[in-house]
């Protein structure tokens, strides 16, 4: 019986993990390297049907959540969040993910507890999992996107410097820079083409992005183009800045490591305790979930770890 239970169970993550994967949207080194040396003749357009496919499965569900009006104003912030992550996916397909995988969570939790209070917290659970990866891709994001603006800065000084227009510079980052940065300036260009003011183009990349060094270079330039001044030189000085800003924070992260890795430590300990007790001794593990006061010890346990990782992640980030 626990055989088939660990099937079934197995069987319902590798279906999640499918739904799920198109949130992390990775492909293998390997795979992009085989695109290139042995190129495929209409590989793109079985890729596009394939996730046609994909989103006809999932399609009957999201266009249920579309026409109930459901959710209205928590898709409109959904919106701007998988905006941010560079998801493709609109937000009903989305919400249509997170009731499959809490769903998954439930039916885990029930094979695992049966019709008992734990069943509620393996939905919850399951709800939160696709939160969470679009939150981690867009943290993932930020911190390239970060890493790579001085480059870029740079890249738009010389080009200014070189005789370019603005429009021929931000061409050249679009051009010579790859990852999350190069994405962003295609979107920019795209939409000047397209006649979207200049203004409205870089305020629509800053509000994607969400990062405070990029809106630090975007409000540079929307004053330089009210006021006048040498663009290059402005750059030049947000540009050393934003060196300066990514050099302190590696060497705080570097000074905070010690304290960061005693928080992973101390939030790790009573599940690496609760795992082996499980093994040690089950029958001693299990009144914990057997017995009403096992249930208030554990929520008080998640509140401490809760609260007690908040304090250390508030004493080891240090905002520069």
């Amino acid at each position: 019986m626990e055989w088939i239970i660990l099937l079934i169970a197995a069987g319902i993550g590798f279906t999640v993990f499918q739904l799920l994967n198109p949130l992390t949207d990775r492909e293998t080194p390997m795979n992009r390297l085989d695109n290139f040396v042995n190129p495929v003749e209409g590989a793109g357009e079985v890729v596009k049907v394939r996730k046609q496919e994909y989103r006809q499965g999932i399609g009957v569900l999201a266009r249920g959540i579309e026409r109930s009006g459901m959710f209205a104003n928590y898709r409109k912030n959904l919106r701007k969040t998988l905006v941010k992550a560079n998801i493709l996916m609109k937000p009903e397909e989305f919400i249509a993910f997170q009731a499959i995988a809490s769903l998954a969570g439930l039916l885990v939790g029930m094979m695992g507890f049966g019709f008992k209070l734990p069943v509620v917290f393996t939905a919850l659970a399951g709800l939160a999992i696709p939160s969470f990866l679009v939150r981690s891709r867009i943290k993932k994001r930020l911190k390239t996107v970060n890493s790579q603006l001085g480059d870029t800065i740079a890249i738009l000084s010389n080009a200014l410097k070189a005789g370019h227009s603005f429009f021929q510079a931000v061409d050249s980052v679009s051009r010579e820079t790859t990852g999350p940065i190069s994405e962003e300036f295609i979107k920019l260009q795209k939409e000047i083409n397209f006649g979207v003011n200049t203004e409205t183009a870089l305020e629509n990349m800053v509000n994607r992005v969400g990062s405070d060094d990029l809106e630090l270079m975007v409000t540079a330039v929307l004053i330089q183009r009210q006021i006048g001044g040498n663009l290059a030189e402005i750059l030049d000085n947000i540009s050393s800045t934003i060196r300066q800003r990514v050099k302190m924070k590696g060497e705080i992260r570097a000074l905070t490591a010690q304290g960061r890795l005693s928080g992973y430590i101390i939030a790790g300990l009573p599940l690496l305790l609760g795992g082996m007790m499980a093994v040690i001794s089950p029958d001693q593990i299990k009144l914990l979930f057997s017995e009403p006061l096992g249930w208030v010890m554990i929520g008080a346990a998640i509140v401490s770890e809760s609260i007690g990782i908040l304090v250390v992640s508030k004493i080891v980030n240090v905002e520069v």
